[in-house]
């Protein structure tokens, strides 16, 4: 987080945060009566506080428009083999005669449900009845120059989410209670976000339980879907994400590879998303998915 959002206790201290919290609705609109062709996202972030201020949170909002269905954009989605979602939604940055075509890629690995359990509710029969169900998703957002330098640009983001509600207010929830209120508040945000979330170590690096690293893999366990592929670097992110670059020997292609690993007992799965470009033609290139398990 930016010093100039923090508070200036909080700098004395050293309790400056490691990252935002933020809240999400999400749209999809129709333009005609055959398919929803647009989606709007509406980002609410909330801003560091101490003290009183806890209670009357102040917030920054950005509102995002996509169009699913055009030449400026692409959306696809597959279901891997748990049913969980694995989405791109991708969509050219700035005018087609810039020197440097921007692309900004947005994958999302659907990831396992948040269960809460609700022990003060009297009136439950079962533990069905108490249980309250939440689908996680990891969502990775960057901008790459497909042309020129074949770089991400910037920075990468990691959104960990919850599913709070399936009706979207447009982010107009977040404002707070109609009547007699200052705005949003601390314990409206933990409770949309969850505990698992905000409590939970969401930036860390998993380990397994033996104590070794999730990453000791081997080298086919890391090696590309791109045949006669190089790889010339990796980044390790949080929440078991690794992103990779692949330049093709003797050839203008080249590709990044987004995966998500999980472990399971003796298993690790991973799911992969791999976009290859061609410097030689304008455009998004191709995108493919595929998932793999392996014993540890």
């Amino acid at each position: 987080v930016p010093e100039h959002l923090v508070p200036e206790s909080m700098i004395e201290w050293g309790e400056i945060p490691s990252y935002f919290e933020i809240l999400v609705s999400e749209d999809l609109l129709e333009e005609n009566e055959e398919k929803k062709t647009k989606m709007e996202r509406t980002t609410i972030t909330v801003l560091p506080e101490v003290g009183c201020g806890i209670d009357n949170l102040e917030t920054t909002k950005k509102v995002e428009e996509f169009n699913l269905h055009t030449n400026e954009s692409r959306h696809v989605k597959w279901k891997d083999g748990k049913e969980q979602d694995v989405l791109v939604l991708d969509r050219k940055v700035g005018p087609s005669t810039a020197p440097d075509q921007l692309v900004y890629v947005e994958t999302m690995f659907q990831v396992a449900s948040e269960v809460v359990t609700n022990d003060q509710d009297a009136a439950a029969t079962d533990n069905e009845d108490r249980e309250q169900v939440y689908p996680r998703r990891i969502r990775v957002t960057f901008t790459i120059d497909t042309t020129s330098n074949h770089i991400i640009k910037d920075t990468i983001t990691i959104n960990i989410e919850r599913l709070y509600s399936t009706t979207s207010t447009k982010g107009t929830r977040w404002s707070g209670p109609q009547h007699n209120s200052g705005g949003l508040d601390a314990r409206s945000v933990m409770n949309t976000i969850g505990k698992d979330i905000v409590y939970g170590d969401v930036f860390g690096v998993k380990r397994l339980k033996s104590g070794e690293d999730v990453w000791m893999l081997d080298d086919a366990a890391k090696k590309s879907v791109i045949e006669g592929t190089v790889d010339d670097d990796s980044i390790r992110l949080p929440q078991n994400i690794l992103v990779q670059f692949h330049n093709k020997e003797s050839s203008q292609s080249w590709g990044i590879e987004l995966s998500h690993f999980d472990v399971s007992g003796s298993k690790l799965h991973r799911r992969s998303v791999l976009r290859v470009f061609d410097s030689s033609e304008d455009g998004f290139g191709s995108v493919t998915y595929r998932e793999e398990e392996k014993s540890l």
